[in-house]
């Protein structure tokens, strides 16, 4: 429970992500109706951060107009007898386009939903912009922006767990390095595996079944495979001029138009 004190102070913090919200949105959604709800949240699923803040955009329900149909003069006389028949009623949606660029919901007057991973009190704009797509003015969030997120956490949760791992951190031992190495390797295959089960998550502390696709590649020539492909790289990067990140096997392609106007200038 909190206390009256910690209530106005979450009040004050909801009211200010939701002027944050709100600064993103056209004031024509808004004065249509458009609503935005914020709340602090407490998770406790494995891995969840403690409290998160949950934000809710909440779209008008477009007003209805009723458009009849009308069957032909030989259908009339057919079924003079049953008017009724002779009517139909059809739904025409008012908002023929979004509210927002490219956001459904928003032509349909439905929610949307984003969350936050730190509690209210810590929420800044740029956290805010962060959390919504570009569809909301000045929305960062993209996949490849979510990619690289997670890429970071995985590898700052490695140097917590392991040590080392650059910045300020100076123990980049050879022990710390061997363990950062093992760690990421064995993340491979766990990652492999997940997306063969169509990206169903183990249960919290689950190991049988996991992470043991390769271990007879590990353990016949798996290392000398790992040092080869570090060589390649240390050669690659001395050529590019420095370590280059996301040029593996995942490509972020451009919309389809660039590709269309590349192919033109071609």
């Amino acid at each position: 429970m909190f206390s009256a004190n910690e209530n106005i102070l979450l009040r004050q913090h909801k009211r200010r992500v939701i002027d944050y919200v709100e600064s993103t949105i056209p004031e024509d959604a808004l004065d249509l109706g458009t609503a935005v709800m914020a709340m602090q949240v407490s998770c406790r699923q494995p891995g969840c951060v403690p409290l998160e803040t949950a934000i809710t955009v909440v779209f008008p329900k477009p007003p209805r107009k009723m458009k009849k149909k009308r069957n032909t003069a030989q259908q009339q006389q057919q079924d003079k007898s049953t008017n009724d028949n002779n009517e139909k009623e059809e739904e025409v949606p008012s908002f023929p386009k979004p509210l927002l660029p490219n956001l459904e919901e928003s032509r349909i007057g439905g929610n949307f939903k984003t969350r936050i991973l730190k509690p209210l009190s810590d929420v800044t704009k740029d956290d805010v912009l962060d959390a919504l797509p570009p569809s909301f003015a000045g929305g960062r969030r993209t996949v490849e922006s979510i990619c690289i997120k997670a890429r970071d956490m995985i590898f700052a949760q490695i140097g917590q767990l392991v040590g080392g791992g650059g910045g300020d951190n100076n123990e980049d031992s050879t022990d710390s390095v061997e363990g950062r190495r093992l760690v990421a390797e064995y993340l491979k295959v766990c990652l492999d595996e997940y997306v063969e089960r169509g990206c169903v998550a183990p249960e919290w502390g689950e190991k049988d079944g996991w992470g043991s696709k390769d271990d007879d590649t590990a353990n016949n020539g798996g290392d000398k495979k790992v040092a080869e492909d570090a060589s390649a790289t240390k050669d690659d990067d001395t050529k590019s001029g420095g370590i280059k990140w996301g040029e593996g096997n995942i490509v972020f392609k451009r919309p389809a138009e660039d590709d269309d106007d590349e192919k033109d200038g071609k």
